[in-house]
């Protein structure tokens, strides 16, 4: 059974995120490659191209007034450790890629009210780095 297709009460509200976030790129002028993509039991959210980036985005998603005392930005969760998971399922993904293109790690940050409306979008490009997900943990 593909977990991300169990709509729970998290997976509905991370869908509205990853969708905002996918209507902000579109804005942008990226194209759409994929969503929810996987490899060797990592994923990104979504994987989104322009002129000159192949943008892996990672996107988080809270409910405004909910913030949490551990957490100061929706960023925040995105720890060394999940950061070094996305960029393993991105270097599967660009092994199938041939192009000249720059790889990004994004980060979207997505504040959603109580019925569920977009109230706003923080868009984080370059929001981490191979160094930084790697930098405590060479070795992993």
């Amino acid at each position: 059974m593909n977990i991300l297709k169990i709509l729970t009460g998290k997976r509905i509200v991370g869908n509205i995120g990853e969708d905002a976030a996918c209507s902000y790129l579109k804005k942008q002028k990226y194209k759409i490659k994929g969503r929810n993509y996987v490899a060797a039991g990592h994923e990104i959210d979504i994987i989104a191209e322009n002129r000159e980036y192949v943008a892996f985005v990672e996107v988080k998603t809270r409910t405004a007034g909910h913030e949490s005392i551990k957490e100061s930005r929706p960023a925040a969760s995105v720890t060394p450790e999940k950061q070094r998971s996305i960029i393993s399922a991105a270097r599967s993904y660009a092994a199938s890629l041939n192009t000249n293109k720059k790889y990004r790690f994004d980060v979207a940050e997505v504040i959603i009210s109580e019925e569920k409306e977009v109230l706003d979008i923080n868009y984080i490009e370059s929001a981490f780095t191979l160094t930084d997900a790697y930098a405590k943990h060479p070795h992993r």
